[in-house]
C-alpha cells in the first residue's frame, strides 16, 4: 500500500510541476525558432551558445 501511495504522490508532484511550469513560462513562438532541419543555415548555426551574439 505504501508503494502505491508513493507512486501516486510522485505522479501528482510531476503533474503539478508541469502545470506550474506551463503557467509561469512565457508563451513560445514556434515561428521565431530555427527549423530542426536547418542543417548549416545561418540562422541555426548563428544562434548557438558559442556564436558570440
Amino acid at each position: 500500500m505504501r508503494r502505491i501511495g508513493l507512486a501516486i504522490g510522485f505522479w501528482a508532484a510531476l503533474a503539478g510541476f508541469l502545470a506550474l511550469d506551463a503557467l509561469r513560462s512565457a508563451p513560445r513562438d514556434r515561428f521565431a525558432e530555427p527549423s530542426p532541419l536547418a542543417l548549416g543555415s545561418e540562422r541555426a548555426s548563428g544562434a548557438g551558445h558559442c556564436s558570440g551574439k
